[in-house]
């Protein structure tokens, strides 16, 4: 369970739609979720920073696929850094939300659909960890091992475990 102290998320659709408004968030300013103007990329380093400032509270970045390689490189510092910081990443395989608004005008979707990237592998290959979770228990699972455990943790939540 995790306690009510920092999440970071990017301007994703699984952080808007889907994970914010469903998560209790303790006192204010204790979620960090950027505004306006598509600001992928801000969960990670947000999180570093946060984790770095308060390295008593646990802090989780929620990030989706494509939005986390804006700032991917981020993981080296948090390794550096030894900051045991949980990156759950929602695996859509690119641009969703750019997809779904494409598909809801009838138009073709165009490049809004990236290559699967082994977002775990690139942690690891960093200095970090990682993981896939299949499933909420196996999600609950890494999250706490992750929190445990000095460095970066990606935890890729494919698309499917999410609807």
């Amino acid at each position: 369970m995790l306690d009510e102290d920092a999440i970071t998320s990017d301007s994703a659709q699984c952080c808007s739609y889907g994970a914010l408004p469903h998560l209790p968030v303790g006192p204010r300013g204790r979620c960090l979720h950027p505004t306006g103007f598509g600001t992928l990329g801000y969960a990670l380093p947000a999180a570093i920073g946060v984790k770095s400032a308060y390295p008593r509270r646990q802090v989780v970045a929620l990030s989706g696929d494509a939005g986390l390689q804006f700032t991917v490189q981020e993981l080296a510092t948090a390794a550096q850094l030894g900051l045991p910081l949980p990156v759950v990443v929602f695996d859509n395989g690119g641009y969703g939300e750019i997809r779904g608004e494409m598909n809801a005008r009838g138009d073709t979707p165009v490049a809004v659909d990236l290559p699967r990237v082994d977002l775990p592998a690139l942690c690891r290959a960093y200095g970090g960890g990682g993981t896939h979770a299949s499933s909420p228990a196996a999600l609950a699972d890494a999250l706490t091992r992750a929190l445990g455990t000095p460095g970066p943790t990606v935890i890729t939540v494919p698309e499917e475990t999410t609807t």
